[in-house]
């Protein structure tokens, strides 16, 4: 069965593994050495105090494995009209597609599942990067971005709870790419310098994609040259010899009018949107990041 479910994920263009749910107990040990020294920021607290939630007490039937899944997922351009003339800014992989891919793969796994009797539901908060590479579908940067040997870190990581039985599998020690020891080029992109040459693990309180996240006001500290995605940033992704493909492609997420981009810049952080502008923002599938961007927009025009 779990082979069929394989070649299922494969024949629609991802890739996939299967874990047994006793591996929830190695995701969990990963995140409690989190806690330790130089690793501790802001965001990996956050991160650690999911423990308690990676699997729910309410799913609708008993968690026997895990399957984990990577798509693929294009950075991808929106346009805006400023002056007349269009602007392209750009989304990140995964920003844009997180609710359509999370749905479309969910869909085709339980269409192959019910027939036979079993079931998945979404894993949504175990360590996704970390699983990942444990079971062999990403290894990490020196960028703490996980990259898959297909797609890159243009990629998109998925987690399904299934009641299917599930023996060992292959389960590797986290790991860098080797490619990463001999090569800084995302030490030297970084536009904070969140990127140490040494450390594993990024210095994510100080990362743009963070800051840009974050509706709060950008530190004094940060340059304005640093801005370089409507939301996230993508220059340690787009400078990594690993991405010399997948770095080439952009989709086209959607278009604003002249109006809709004055309406916009002008939006006072709070209100509420036009129905209209609020429907295009929805339509985009960046709704989660709609009050953070009037300011990101400004400050790629700046």
């Amino acid at each position: 069965m779990i082979d069929d479910l394989l070649d299922l994920i494969a024949a629609h263009g991802d890739r996939g593994a299967v874990v047994p749910i006793s591996r929830v107990d190695d995701l969990r040990q990963d995140m409690e050495a989190l806690r330790v020294g130089d690793y501790h920021t802001e965001v990996l607290d956050r991160r650690v105090s999911f423990i308690d939630r990676f699997i729910p007490a309410d799913l609708p039937f008993e968690p026997k494995s895990v399957i984990v899944v990577v798509t693929p997922s294009p950075k991808m351009a929106i346009e805006f009209s400023i002056g007349g003339r269009p602007f392209q800014a750009i989304l990140p992989p995964s920003y844009a597609d997180m609710g359509p891919a999370d749905a479309k793969v969910l869909a085709y796994i339980r269409e192959h599942l019910t027939p036979l009797g079993h079931f998945a539901e979404e894993a949504e908060w175990l360590p996704l990067k970390p699983l990942a590479t444990h079971c062999g579908l990403a290894l990490y940067g020196r960028n703490n971005i996980g990259i898959n040997d297909e797609f890159g870190s243009y990629m998109r990581i998925l987690a399904y709870f299934s009641d299917i039985e599930c023996g060992d599998t292959f389960w590797r020690p986290l790991g860098r790419l080797p490619q990463c020891e001999t090569c800084h080029a995302c030490v030297e992109c970084c536009p904070t310098g969140a990127i140490d040459p040494v450390r594993n693990i990024i210095d994510a309180d100080i990362c743009l994609t963070w800051i840009n996240e974050k509706p709060d006001d950008f530190p004094d500290w940060l340059s304005p040259d640093a801005h370089n995605c409507l939301v996230g940033c993508l220059k340690c992704q787009d400078c990594c010899p690993l991405n010399a493909e997948n770095r080439k492609h952009a989709t086209l997420g959607g278009s604003f009018s002249q109006d809709e981009t004055t309406e916009l810049l002008a939006h006072v952080q709070g209100d509420p949107y036009s129905k209209a502008l609020q429907a295009k923002i929805d339509g985009i599938g960046i709704s989660r990041y709609a009050q953070v961007l009037p300011r990101n927009l400004a400050a790629l025009l700046r």
